[in-house]
């Protein structure tokens, strides 16, 4: 599994191009998410956590397993000359890290990878700027590769285009990777974001979410 994971993620880092197409100025505008159109995120939210959760299972035999000691008598050899448990050189009990709890576990993963509600794509001779949702403007060069930090934490980032798509990939410090792919579908008005994750933590996350043109409001209106 982890070859494929290696391979599928290579296949998509092909050299990007710094130059839009001539339907790249499709990208621009506002975009509203159609969510009868797009995978169903919280179906896959669902299927991702509970591979979180085995995922972050302990593994037979770590430090602070009673199994690794059973067989050689009681736990008091974890225990100092006065019966504590806190004892510092047991690595039993140093090693030990709590389990995150599933609801934080839940809003954590559903804040880093939900896709936003809203897209406002703008282009200009030097760069492509992506606002998404609320969020803070992001403003890509496809020439120039950044370091950036984000929910997700310390990454470089690259962007450039792909044909008539431009993509944004994301490499974090913490071993993990996002990618996102902005389309406008062939014979219509829908943007398709093609996202896809892969982290230790979770292994790999694809989602496609579809979005419709907003027209922009009337010159003058308030």
């Amino acid at each position: 599994m982890g070859v494929l994971l290696v391979a599928l993620w290579a296949g998509a880092c092909g050299t990007l191009a710094t130059l839009p197409p001539p339907a790249g100025v499709a990208l621009a505008g506002q975009w509203q998410q159609d969510s009868a159109a797009s995978d169903n995120f919280e179906t896959k939210l669902k299927a991702l956590l509970e591979i979180q959760r085995r995922r972050m299972l302990p593994r037979h035999g770590a430090a602070g397993m009673g199994g690794g000691r059973r067989g050689g008598g009681d736990s008091s050899g974890d225990r100092d000359s006065g019966g504590s448990i806190d004892n510092p050189n047991s690595e039993a009990y140093s090693l030990v890290v709590p389990p995150e709890e599933p609801d934080k576990v839940r809003s954590r993963l559903g804040d880093e990878l939900r896709p936003p509600a809203v897209l406002l794509i703008a282009i200009d001779k030097e760069a492509l700027e992506i606002s998404p949702d609320a969020e803070p403007t992001r403003r890509y060069f496809p020439d120039q590769t950044v370091s950036r930090i984000d929910s997700s934490g310390a990454a470089n980032v690259e962007s450039g285009w792909n044909q008539q798509a431009f993509v944004v990939r994301a490499h974090y410090t913490n071993r993990s990777e996002r990618s996102w792919r902005y389309e406008v579908e062939s014979g219509s008005n829908v943007l398709r974001v093609s996202f896809e994750a892969n982290a230790p933590e979770f292994g790999r996350f694809t989602l496609q979410t579809r979005y419709r043109r907003v027209a922009p409001p009337p010159a003058g209106a308030n």
